[in-house]
């Protein structure tokens, strides 16, 4: 029992009264002394007394306490284990020290102990004193938690133990609603039907509706299952509409449409084509329509016959197998001319940039824009930085003209050159990051693209005018063009009509490949100019030493499918990305190649290039690994990396092209 201290007797709440009492006692002791002994005994009778209530009320007190502390005891044991979140308590170690009923239902059917370890291991954490918590979220046979944690520090046999206190929220209400809120989405797109004017044209007059109604049924059948929205806009094109969870199966179905509605033929034969956009991001509905038209010239730029998704800034391309069908029509090529000669006219000066390691078909498309800008009295000036795939020949050609001495400038003396009156002409590419100098795309606020390449997701944004035809043999085709219709009479000389011709021949493989009327024409006109075809030939005339170059890559060649080459260029070769390139030609000209890739060593990179004789896409394939060009012809560039890490990631992106027909741009 605690002992009873005087201090605990005079306490304030009795001082006053004691005090008093006492001095009255002594005053009438003092007068008459009889009364002491009464006095005293009263005195020491109050003593008694306090001091047997405050031992009475501290024994009081500890039983009240002790009540207490047991009743707090046992109402946290049992509040914890009947918590209703699911909790543990964890070692550093992952070991679970203690747990509730919830984490047993919780982890029906996984082994607990491994899990929570699992968990406390990637958590990573110090258990130190700047420890602030655990929030995070966690998925556990599929459904969806949140945790919670802090830290606990316990005392054990003397020494300080820490431990996790975790505690799991059920999110499983919350992920279901997102799900159905993500799936109620809408998803707006366009279809257009590709060659709708070919087989009206090509069809009987009573046949003409028919094929509108046969059309637009196979289109309703392949979307019905949505239930969404089916809206003809015009005689070839339709505006669709549904929610988000049906776009996975048309997915999944890499847009069957796509290959079906070949089948639907009619008296001309010919086999309808689509292109299809659709649009799901975070948009109002007026901006995803705009999109809509956006993605469809995009599906239109590679040549049609094919769909494209746009997730955000995320685009998905499905189909594209069937080839370009060539425009016959030169109206756009009129207008072009009309344009681009009036915008140089308003310009100070004329600046001409093609793609990096420049081919003969950018360089001859730059002489021939210098050209009309010379014959309007602009100053005009080339972006050439002396490398390039088999320029060798023409380049001497030019550097014995006085006259070019200051029309091929570098990236530095190009780019002060550069103003606010300035035209900036980009040919033979459409991608940013492909251009010779990206940064000086920012300086310039007019800028013409022309090229001839399938689009890619990478176009140059909000050019002032655009010249960019896919069925084109290459952008020599598409200047030789312009230059007919320029109303200044546009005197071209031979080595820049040469120049011209090496684009073409260049890109259709000698007339070979995409090769169409108009690329005939482009050519007879520059033969009327003088053009001497076998001089231009010989300008890419192999010699000895190259010859066994190419055959030393042929050599390396392996088939990694049953018409698929790959072949690697050795490091020793000299001009390794046009000893590769030549390389890939001669492999599909072999018997049972139908496509070739071609990696080579350049130093920063890995080129690749591709080669088809139309049955395979060798663009989808590259676009895979950043690359692009055409169906028969691309290119890509694989950086940080080894010859035997590109030759994986070319097979995967091989496998993803030819077996899903899908592919992904950032």
């Amino acid at each position: 029992m605690k002992k009873v201290k005087l201090s605990d007797v005079f306490v304030s709440k009795y001082r006053f009264y004691l005090i008093i009492l006492l001095i009255a006692l002594i005053v009438i002791c003092v007068f008459k002394p009889q009364p002491i002994v009464i006095a005293s005994s009263v005195i020491a009778y109050l003593f008694v007394l306090l001091i047997t209530y405050k031992k009475h009320k501290n024994a009081l007190d500890r039983v009240i306490k002790n009540i207490s502390s047991y009743m707090i005891k046992l109402n946290a044991d049992d509040s914890v284990l009947d918590f209703p979140l699911p909790a543990l308590i964890v070692s550093e170690q992952g070991e679970i020290i203690w747990n509730n009923a919830g984490i047993d239902d919780m982890f029906k059917g996984v082994n607990k102990d491994k899990y929570v370890a699992s968990i406390v291991k990637e958590l990573n954490e110090d258990f130190d004193e700047e420890f602030m918590g655990i929030d995070r979220e966690l998925s556990i046979h599929d459904k969806h938690y949140r945790l919670l944690g802090n830290l606990v520090n316990i005392r054990k046999r003397g020494t300080p133990e820490k431990y996790l206190m975790l505690y799991f929220i059920d999110r499983n209400d919350y992920y279901q609603v997102l799900r159905d809120y993500e799936n109620q989405k809408d998803c707006i797109g366009i279809i257009l039907v590709d060659n709708y004017d070919e087989l009206i044209q090509g069809s009987q007059d009573n046949e003409k509706a028919q094929i509108v109604a046969s059309v637009e049924k196979r289109l309703r059948d392949w979307y019905e299952f949505t239930g969404g929205m089916f809206v003809k806009l015009d005689r070839n094109k339709y505006l669709i509409s549904f929610d988000k969870k049906y776009l996975k199966q048309i997915i999944e179905n890499k847009f069957d449409i796509l290959d079906s509605i070949k089948t639907t033929t009619f008296s001309n034969n010919l086999p309808v084509t689509l292109s299809i956009s659709l649009v799901l991001d975070e948009t109002s509905k007026a901006e995803k329509l705009h999109n809509a038209y956006t993605t469809l010239d995009i599906a239109l730029g590679r040549g049609g016959d094919q769909a494209v998704v746009k997730k955000d800034t995320k685009y998905e391309f499905y189909g594209g197998k069937t080839k370009e069908v060539e425009k016959r029509t030169k109206v756009k090529s009129r207008v072009i001319a009309g344009a681009l000669q009036e915008l140089m006219k308003e310009s100070k000066n004329v600046c001409i940039m093609g793609h990096r390691n420049p081919d003969a078909d950018c360089l001859g498309s730059a002489l021939g824009i210098y050209r009309i800008a010379k014959s309007l009295g602009k100053d005009a000036y080339i972006l050439f930085n002396g490398k390039g795939v088999a320029l060798d020949g023409l380049v001497r050609r030019l550097n014995k003209d006085k006259a070019y001495d200051s029309v091929f400038l570098s990236t530095e003396d190009f780019a002060n050159k550069i103003n606010q009156d300035t035209l900036l002409v980009v040919t033979d590419t459409h991608k940013t990051d492909y251009v010779e100098a990206p940064e000086l795309l920012d300086k310039c606020s007019k800028i013409v693209l022309i090229d001839h390449h399938r689009r890619s997701a990478e176009f140059i944004q909000d050019p002032t005018l655009t010249f960019h035809e896919v069925y084109a043999s290459s952008a020599s085709e598409l200047v030789t063009e312009i230059i007919q219709y320029m109303d200044s009479d546009v005197k071209v000389p031979l080595v820049e009509a040469e120049a011209l011709y090496a684009g073409i021949l260049t890109d259709t493989k000698n007339f070979t490949f995409k090769t169409g009327v108009r690329t005939f024409e482009a050519a007879a006109y520059l033969k009327k100019l003088g053009v001497d075809v076998t001089a231009v030939k010989r300008l890419f005339d192999n010699d000895i030493d190259t010859y066994v170059a190419v055959a030393d890559i042929i050599r390396t060649a392996e088939k990694v499918t049953n018409n698929i080459a790959i072949a690697y260029c050795p490091p020793e070769v000299q001009n390794g990305m046009q000893i590769a390139a030549q390389a890939a030609d001669e492999l599909i000209s072999l018997n049972g190649i139908e496509t070739s890739f071609v990696l080579v060593n350049v130093g920063e990179y890995i080129n690749v290039s591709g080669r088809s004789n139309g049955n395979v896409n060798v663009q989808v394939v590259l676009e895979k690994l950043g690359g692009g060009g055409h169906q028969t012809v691309a290119g890509a560039q694989l950086y940080d990396t080894n010859m035997e890490q590109a030759r994986d990631l070319l097979l995967v992106a091989i496998k993803e092209a030819i077996g899903n027909e899908g592919e992904s741009h950032k």
